[in-house]
Order: C-alpha cells, then sequence, then structure tokens
C-alpha cells in the first residue's frame, strides 16, 4: 500500500570531499494510485521557512492549503527548502530540482504536467528558476514576486541576468509560451506593485498566456487568495504542455 499524506524526504548533495543531507517534504494525495500519471507541483516557500528542518515550507501558505483543501489538490507536490537566508541561491534551485527529479523516479508522474508556484521570495526565484528552464514547466503560479533589481539578491541570483536593458521585457521574452497566473497587492510595501504591473504589461506585449491579479489593499501577503482558491488552483492543474515532435518543435 502506498503512504500518502505529507511524507518526510531526504536527498544528497555535495563533491568528493562533501557530502550532506537535506530534508524536504513530500505530499502524496490520499488518492494516489500508480495505475496512472500524475501532475508534480513544486512549491518555493518564502525567506521566512528557510532552514534545515524539511518542515516549515509545509506549515503556511500551500502547505496549510493543501492541509483544509486537500480534495482540491490532487497531485503531488514537492517541498523543498532554502538554506537560512533571505532569498534562494542558484545551490538551492539546483537542489530543488535534484528533489523534483528524485520525486519524479519515486511515484509515477507526468512530466508533461510539471508546475511551479513559489511566494514572496520565493516567487522571485520560480521567475529565475522558469526564465532558465523555460521548457520544463507546464504552468507558473507566481505569489508576491519580484523580476526587477534588489539590493538583498546578489547579481548571481538575480532573476534577469546582469546588463539587460529592459529586465521585464527579457523575461517576457524567455516564458511568452508559458502559462502564467500573477497574483499581487496593490499595497506591498516589500515588493512593489509597479513592478509587477511591469511584468504582466511585457508579458501581455509578447503575446503570452498570462493572468494578472492585483488584489486592491492588500499588501505583501496575498498567497491566502491565491492558495485557497478553487479557480486558481483548478487552473494551475490544468495546464499541460503540448507534445513534441522529434524536432522539438509543439505537434498538432
Amino acid at each position: 500500500m502506498t503512504s500518502t499524506g505529507f511524507l518526510d524526504q531526504t536527498i544528497s548533495s555535495g563533491g568528493l570531499d562533501r557530502h550532506e543531507i537535506h530534508p524536504y517534504q513530500v505530499y502524496v494525495p490520499r488518492s494516489y494510485s500508480p495505475d496512472r500519471e500524475w501532475p508534480l507541483m513544486l512549491f518555493l516557500h518564502g525567506a521566512g521557512e528557510g532552514g534545515e528542518d524539511g518542515l516549515l515550507p509545509t506549515e503556511f501558505q500551500l502547505g496549510s492549503a493543501i492541509r483544509r483543501h486537500a480534495d482540491l489538490f490532487e497531485a503531488v507536490v514537492v517541498f523543498p527548502q532554502q538554506r537560512p537566508a533571505s532569498h534562494w541561491s542558484q545551490a538551492d534551485l539546483h537542489l530543488a530540482l535534484a528533489c523534483l527529479e528524485q520525486t519524479c523516479r519515486s511515484w509515477r508522474i507526468d512530466r508533461h504536467r510539471l508546475l511551479l508556484c513559489g511566494v514572496s521570495s520565493g516567487a522571485t526565484a520560480a521567475w529565475r528558476l522558469a526564465a532558465r528552464e523555460p521548457q520544463r514547466f507546464a504552468g507558473l503560479l507566481i505569489v508576491g514576486g519580484l523580476v526587477g533589481p534588489s539590493a538583498a539578491i546578489p547579481a548571481e541570483d538575480a532573476v534577469v541576468p546582469t546588463g539587460v536593458g529592459d529586465p521585464h521585457r527579457w523575461l517576457a521574452q524567455q516564458l511568452r509560451h508559458l502559462p502564467i497566473w500573477i497574483h499581487h497587492g496593490d499595497a506591498d510595501p516589500l515588493f512593489p506593485v509597479q513592478d509587477a504591473r511591469r511584468t504582466a504589461a511585457a508579458l501581455r506585449a509578447e503575446g503570452a498566456p498570462m493572468r494578472y491579479s492585483e488584489l486592491p489593499g492588500f499588501g505583501h501577503n496575498v498567497w491566502d487568495v491565491a492558495f485557497y482558491s478553487e479557480a486558481v488552483v483548478r487552473w494551475l492543474l490544468n495546464q499541460r504542455q503540448p507534445e513534441r515532435t522529434a524536432n522539438g518543435d509543439h505537434g498538432p
């Protein structure tokens, strides 16, 4: 019998002279069966949930929504954890993808339905990850993220490479084929709403299949609006990459 619920997992990292074990969590829905393929959601948490216990990323935001409305989340969900810091580093994102791949090997996952979502600094990291690997994911949910440069994020970990003239246009060009839904509070004191508006405008200009929800009167805390919304969850789980031909083009 397959175990379900929030399950403790570990993954190793390091080179020849260094070996570290990192805990993380995987949520497996009660209805899971290996008889069919399942969508997978990769969740990147905010700065407050960083650490080394592997548990904090499941206690708030998406994890809380799953516990209250498990019937909505018919997907395997991966909860990697960044090291204690104010942002996701390149090493953290590399580890997150390793957790994703290990989960794909451990459960029966539909690789045409890999979904990425992030909150706050995790949403900024999700922008970065999606821009670097736009063909990997079928859908992207951004909740309170930032695209433009920030003094809190080193250049090597920024969303957009150094020297790009218009960061929002550059990002939109990378992601013009990816379904995206952005949520942002118009009174956000940490990540200005103007950045989210510029990102949405750039994506629209590229013809991207995107949605933008600006929440009047909300500050930075908009994740409950997104993750507790049946419409948002169903939109994300309905995303699927089209089949590709042998040369990499979309099939008919």
